[in-house]
């Protein structure tokens, strides 16, 4: 009986890979140029990824309840203080129609960790929508021309070490 409940599970699991390949996959592909998308700031500025073309881009898909994103987070402020050439840029992904008072406790978060490269807010989750974004933290990494060099759906696979050598083998022009 056991042995025929595996057998239905994996049957299921397979077939609903096959019918959203999507859930299970980042619609970002490494050589691709990342579609432009605009999103506001945590104030309610508009900002454009295109803005951005001209330095290498590390893109950190994040939320507030995500402790494994606040270590990347930390780790990336860290590249951002040291490194002019990179532009460091958290989305948070924390919800739709977020409230004033939650975004208040975003800053109040960023604060503590004493994170201050640009944030945006993916309130209508176009970005999500539009990368595919499966998990959180999500890293992308774009060369100076928005191609995308690096995309990593989980900050587990997404090391610091891949990262510094995917930045380094930009920065030589590979």
């Amino acid at each position: 009986m056991k042995t025929r409940a595996t057998v239905l599970l994996v049957l299921l699991v397979l077939i609903f890979a096959a019918a959203s390949p999507s859930a299970f996959a980042l619609s970002v592909k490494v050589g691709e140029e990342l579609p432009n998308v605009t999103l506001p700031t945590l104030e309610g500025e508009s900002v454009s990824l295109t803005n951005f073309r001209g330095k290498i881009v590390m893109l950190a898909f994040w939320a507030s309840w995500c402790p494994r994103c606040m270590d990347e987070l930390i780790y990336l402020q860290g590249i951002s203080k040291t490194s002019p050439d990179i532009v460091v840029v958290g989305i948070n992904q924390e919800s739709q129609n977020i409230s004033r008072a939650h975004k208040e406790r975003i800053r109040k978060s960023l604060k503590e960790a004493k994170i201050d490269f640009t944030i945006l807010v993916d309130e209508n989750l176009e970005a999500w929508r539009a990368f595919s974004i499966n998990a959180l933290p999500t890293s992308i990494i774009l060369d100076k021309k928005g191609v995308v060099r690096f995309a990593e759906p989980n900050y587990y696979w997404a090391t610091q070490d891949k990262i510094a050598e995917v930045i380094q083998s930009i920065r030589l022009g590979r």
